[in-house]
C-alpha cells in the first residue's frame, strides 16, 4: 500500500477548508464556544480540529471510509493482518486484546511486570488471572524478561490457557526473546500478545530491537505517543496470523471504542505511521546517535552508571533510547534525586526508583535538551559529593526480587467483598482487595486476591518513606491499605452454650402443641 497516504490527515484538512456548519456535538462548535482561558494556552486551532469522524470529517455514513483505509495502510506498514487505531490509550486496548481471547472463568497468564491494566480488566472481567514470574537484575534491582522456559513450565502447569501475555519492551528497553516466546506459546495452541507499548518504533529502525510482530506475536499493542510522535492517548491494536479470531478482535474493538473518538488523535496516529513507514531508519538514526551520545556522557558523571546490552541476557534486545541510570553510588534515591532535578533544573525524567533514574531520548528530545539533562546530572553529582547532606541518604530498600505472589483467594472476591482499611505495617498476612500500582511505571505490586506478606509490607514501607508515588490508592497518603475484612472471631464456648441450649428447649418440647389458656 502507499505509505505517503495519510487519509485521515486529508480528511481534516479537507473539513478544515470547507467546514460544516453543525447542530449537534461537539457542543464548542469548532471553538465558537471556547472555555476561558484556553485560547491562549492551545488556540482557537485545536477546538477547530475537534471534529467528529461523522458528520465532521465524513458525511453521516463515513462514505469516504477515510479510518477504514488509514486502518489498512498502518496494518500493512506493520505487516498486520489487522489493525486498529485506539484513543484511550494501551490501556484501552490491552483490554480489547484480552476481550477477544478470554471470557469469564477463561485462565490467562500475566507477567508480573505488567501495567495495571492488564490486572484491572482480568479483575473485572472475571478472569482467572495466572502470573508469569519475570527475570530480576539483581544487581540494578529490576525486572527483565520472562524466558521461554518459565513461559513453557507456566503454560503446562496450565494448559487451559487462553492466552499469554508478555510486556517487550520493558519500561528499561528491555526486549524478550519474542521468537521463541512465540514458539512456546503456540506449540500449546496459545496465542502470544504483546505489551510493547513502548516498541512501537521497532518495525522501522533496523537499529532498535526487532518487531513482536515480525518475530511471531499474535497480537501486539503499542502506544505511538510514548516515543513516536503521536498525541497523547494514541495507541494503535495490531493482529497477525489465525490464532486469534479476528472478527471477534474486531468486534471487541468496537465494543470499547468511544462512538466519539477524539480525531485529533486519530489523524495524529495517521500522520505518524506515515512519518515512520516513509522515513523511519532516518528519523531513529539520528534520536539513536543522541541517546549514544547521552549514554557516554551520563557514565561518564562521577557516580553515575548506565545500563547497557551487557546486563540483558542472550537472545535478548536493547532499546539503547532507554537511559537507566544507577545511583547507588551518590547515596540517594532515585526518588529524591527526581524531585532536585526537577526542582532545581526543571528536568522531568522518564521514572524514578529506590535507586535508579531513567531518560527517555525519543524523536522529541533535542541536543540542547541532552546538554541541559548531562549539565543537571552533573550538577547532582558534585553537590552531593561536596554535601551529602543536601538530599536525604538512600535508607536500605528491599530489593524487587523479594516479592512473591500467592493469590489468596479470586480477585472479583476481594474487590466485592467486605473490606476494611488497615495500616500497611499491620498488613502481614491479609489479603490485597485494591491494587497498589507504583507509577511510573503502573505495575502493580500488589492486587486484589493477593497474599499480603511480611516482605510486601517491608517493600512498600520503605520505598514509601524514600518516596514511593502510588497511582490513585484509597489511601492517598499511602499509610492504610485496603484488604478484605476478617472474619469476627468465634467464641466456641458461648456457641457450645448456645447449642446446648438449643438442645434442652428440644427435649422439653411435646410432640403436640399446648392449647392455648388465652
Amino acid at each position: 500500500m502507499d505509505q505517503t497516504q495519510a487519509p485521515l490527515v486529508d480528511a481534516l484538512a479537507k473539513a478544515e477548508a470547507h467546514p460544516v456548519i453543525g447542530f449537534g456535538a461537539p457542543g464548542h462548535g469548532r471553538g465558537a464556544a471556547m472555555p476561558r482561558g484556553l485560547r491562549a494556552l492551545v488556540g482557537a486551532k485545536a477546538f477547530k480540529a475537534d471534529l467528529l469522524t461523522v458528520k465532521g470529517v465524513e458525511d453521516r455514513t463515513e462514505g469516504d471510509l477515510a479510518l477504514n483505509r488509514a486502518h489498512e495502510i498502518a496494518a500493512a506498514a506493520w505487516g498486520a493482518d489487522l489493525c486498529r487505531f485506539v484513543t484511550g490509550g494501551s490501556t484501552q486496548s490491552l483490554h480489547t486484546a484480552l476481550a477477544a481471547v478470554a471470557r469469564a472463568g477463561d485462565t490467562v497468564l500475566l507477567p508480573t511486570n505488567s501495567h495495571k491494566a492488564e490486572w484491572s480488566y482480568a479483575l473485572v472481567a472475571g478472569l482467572d488471572a495466572v502470573p508469569l514470574a519475570v527475570d530480576v537484575d539483581p544487581d540494578w534491582d529490576i525486572q527483565t524478561v520472562v524466558t521461554p522456559a518459565t513461559l513453557a513450565a507456566t503454560l503446562d502447569a496450565h494448559p487451559h490457557a487462553k492466552a499469554a501475555i508478555v510486556v517487550s519492551p520493558n519500561y528499561y528497553g528491555i526486549a524478550c526473546d519474542i521468537e521463541r516466546l512465540a514458539e512456546v506459546a503456540h506449540a500449546r495452541g496459545v496465542p502470544l500478545i504483546v505489551d510493547a507499548a513502548w516498541g512501537g518504533a521497532f518495525a522501522f529502525s533496523p537499529r532498535l530491537p526487532s518487531d513482536a510482530l515480525a518475530l511471531g506475536a499474535d497480537i501486539q499493542v503499542c502506544s505511538l505517543h510514548k516515543t513516536m510522535g503521536s498525541l497523547a492517548q494514541g495507541s494503535v491494536l495490531l493482529a497477525r496470523g489465525d490464532l486469534v479470531d479476528q472478527q471477534r478482535l474486531a468486534l471487541a474493538y468496537e465494543l470499547f471504542e468511544t462512538t466519539s473518538p477524539s480525531v485529533p488523535i486519530l489523524g495524529s496516529l495517521d500522520a505518524t505511521r506515515r512519518d515512520h513507514a516513509t522515513g523511519g531508519a532516518k528519523l531513529w538514526g539520528d534520536v539513536l546517535d543522541l541517546a549514544e551520545q547521552a549514554r557516554a556522557e551520563i557514565a561518564a558523571i562521577p557516580g553515575l552508571r548506565v545500563y547497557g546490552q551487557d546486563r540483558v541476557e542472550p537472545r535478548t534486545e536493547l532499546d539503547r533510547t532507554k537511559v537507566l541510570i544507577d545511583l547507588s553510588a551518590l547515596g540517594v534515591a532515585g526518588y529524591a534525586a527526581d524531585d532536585w532535578l526537577y526542582k532545581h533544573h526543571r528536568i522531568a525524567t522518564g521514572l524514578s526508583e529506590a535507586r535508579n533514574l531513567l531518560v527517555v531520548i525519543s524523536l522529541g528530545t533535542g541536543r540542547s535538551d541532552v546538554r541541559t539533562l548531562v549539565k543537571a546530572l552533573s550538577d547532582l553529582s558534585d553537590r552531593l559529593r561536596a554535601d551529602p547532606a543536601i538530599l536525604p541518604p538512600a535508607p536500605a530498600l528491599p530489593g524487587i526480587a523479594t516479592l512473591g505472589f500467592e493469590r489468596a483467594m479470586p480477585g472479583a472476591d476481594a474487590y466485592f467483598g467486605q473490606v476494611e482499611e488497615v495500616a500497611y505495617e499491620a498488613c502481614t498476612g491479609r489479603i490485597a482487595a485494591e491494587v497498589i500500582a507504583p507509577s511510573p511505571p503502573g505495575v502493580p505490586r500488589l492486587v486484589p486476591g493477593q497474599r499480603i506478606d511480611a516482605a510486601h509490607v517491608a517493600w512498600l514501607v520503605a520505598n514509601r518513606d524514600a518516596g514511593m508515588f502510588v497511582l490513585d490508592p484509597t489511601d492517598p497518603s499511602e499509610h492504610r491499605l485496603r484488604v478484605v475484612a476478617e472474619a469476627p472471631a468465634i467464641d466456641r464456648p458461648a456457641m457450645f452454650a448456645a447449642e446446648q441450649r438449643e438442645r434442652q428447649i428440644g427435649s422439653d418440647s411435646s410432640d403436640t402443641i399446648a392449647p392455648s389458656t388465652a
